[in-house]
């Protein structure tokens, strides 16, 4: 009975809020016990950090009938299910080894599958292919249920179509970051806000829209836009429409990117955690949102054990973009930990054996946690040879009038400028409030540099301190 319990509770700790949300709204439970386990279970997915024991009382066939119970209703609305399915019916249809089992449940699906349903479009397409495959076998009654339904829904799928090819089109302006004047936000905008919020339109075309709307928002810095977006999102949720894990793990990580941004870092924490329950092709990614969080509440032991545990991830992914972004806040997570001669040899060690990658996806995230590094190691001198070597003040300073500016590299070679004495205090300072004031209005990239001159303020605490008191003083007249 132990374990048949430990194995139950086990299996509900995986389970995610929203999906423990629409099981409560679509039961139908008549027998007290089955409440009970369910609420329990609600419960303790709301609260993790206080879950309640299950009754042991309890006949164990029922946890089990339980179990099956939210499995087989969770597989019924799980959309990446439905699709594989999709992808083995449509080979089975292509290669003439359709059994009638298969197409019994094909033809069921079209009294389920409508134009607002997550993967219309792929079943469309699969029932056009099925259509082809009728006609040659004389099937008249099967063709024309097809025939019928295709021909219904011609519209919507052309619809579908179309819209997604805007979104294609979007797709290098708003990931490349090609969208910085107002006219253009607002057109991309309003394009994306119109098809996620149209609950006409099928939901794997909606999702395509709110993942570039999530891109637009974040780069240009809109984060309370995004916030009242998600808000939306998570009712969503807890409907059959957009459910499966890899996109509520995709959900929950975007959701402590925004609450993270707007210094919500409790709330942060609880998104972030959830976002890295499942594991995935982007684990590694939803791994440096949580590490960042747990670094700004000071968690810095919590925020290194959990990069230590995910190297062999790490060394598993193909995915530079994410392995940089791992590496740089590993090294980050090491110099808050105290261990700075070891931020440094990694770092060391890293950029030399992946120097053409670093540069060719995340630079400016490498070099700012490595020459944070050096920089508490007092290797200045280090720092101004990388700077000048590889360029990256000039790089840094091009993207200058942009929303991703941030003077970060500019800030750490002229703070060891002065180190070195090459320039004195008064132009020191006076170079630090220029940095500030050019990076225009955005509270948030305001509340970054000011981060990072209080890191810079570890080694320069008196200079940092009366800059921050003066850039405090002039926003306050102004």
């Amino acid at each position: 009975m132990k374990r048949k319990l430990e194995s139950f509770e086990s299996f509900c700790q995986q389970l995610y809020p929203h999906e423990v949300d629409y099981l409560l709204s679509i039961h139908k439970f008549q027998k007290s016990k089955n409440i009970r386990i369910l609420n329990l279970i609600h419960y303790n997915a709301k609260n993790p950090e206080n879950r309640l024991p299950f009754d042991k009382t309890i006949d164990k066939r029922i946890y089990s009938y339980m179990k099956n119970w939210i499995e087989e209703n969770l597989n019924k609305v799980d959309v990446d299910k439905f699709f594989e399915w999709l992808i083995e019916t449509e080979k089975l249809i292509m290669t003439d080894t359709i059994q009638s089992t298969d197409e019994i449940l094909l033809l069921k699906r079209i009294d389920e599958i409508r134009p607002s349903s997550y993967y219309f479009m792929k079943f469309y397409r699969v029932l056009q292919h099925y259509r082809d495959y009728l006609i040659v076998r004389n099937r008249p009654r099967n063709y024309a249920i097809v025939s019928d339904y295709l021909e219904k829904y011609s519209e919507n799928y052309t619809r579908s179509q179309q819209l997604n090819n805007i979104i294609n089109s979007s797709a290098e302006k708003v990931i490349f970051h090609k969208t910085d004047g107002s006219s253009e936000f607002a057109r991309w905008e309003q394009t994306f806000s119109e098809i996620y919020f149209n609950e006409t339109i099928d939901g794997y075309t909606r999702y395509r829209a709110i993942v570039r709307l999530t891109i637009l928002y974040y780069t240009n810095r809109e984060f309370d836009k995004l916030k009242d977006v998600y808000q939306h999102l998570d009712m969503q949720f807890k409907k059959d429409v957009f459910y499966s894990k890899r996109i509520l793990a995709n959900y929950y990580a975007n959701r402590a990117m925004v609450h993270s941004k707007l210094n919500e870092l409790d709330l942060a924490l609880k998104y972030g955690y959830l976002s890295i329950r499942y594991k995935n092709s982007d684990y590694l990614f939803y791994l440096v949102n949580v590490c960042n969080i747990l670094l700004r509440q000071q968690k810095n032991k919590q925020a290194l054990e959990i990069m230590v545990e995910a190297f062999p991830e790490l060394k598993r992914s193909g995915n530079y973009y994410y392995k940089i972004g791992f590496v740089s806040y590993y090294i980050k997570a090491l110099i808050t930990n105290g261990d700075v001669k070891k931020a440094v040899d990694f770092g060391e060690s890293y950029f030399a054996s992946n120097k053409k990658e670093i540069f060719e996806f995340r630079w400016h995230l490498f070099f700012t946690a490595y020459i944070d590094a050096l920089f508490h190691y007092e290797k200045y001198a280090r720092i101004r040879s990388l700077v000048k070597r590889y360029g990256l003040h000039t790089k840094e300073k091009q993207m200058k009038g942009t929303k991703q500016y941030l003077p970060v590299i500019q800030l750490y070679y002229q703070a060891s400028g002065y180190m070195e004495g090459a320039i004195n205090q008064d132009m020191l300072k006076k170079i630090f409030l220029e940095y500030i004031n050019e990076i225009g209005e955005n509270r948030f990239r305001h509340q970054r540099i000011v981060e990072v001159l209080n890191t810079i303020g570890d080694n320069l605490p008196h200079i940092v301190k009366e800059v921050i008191s003066n850039y405090t003083g002039q926003k306050s007249a102004s």
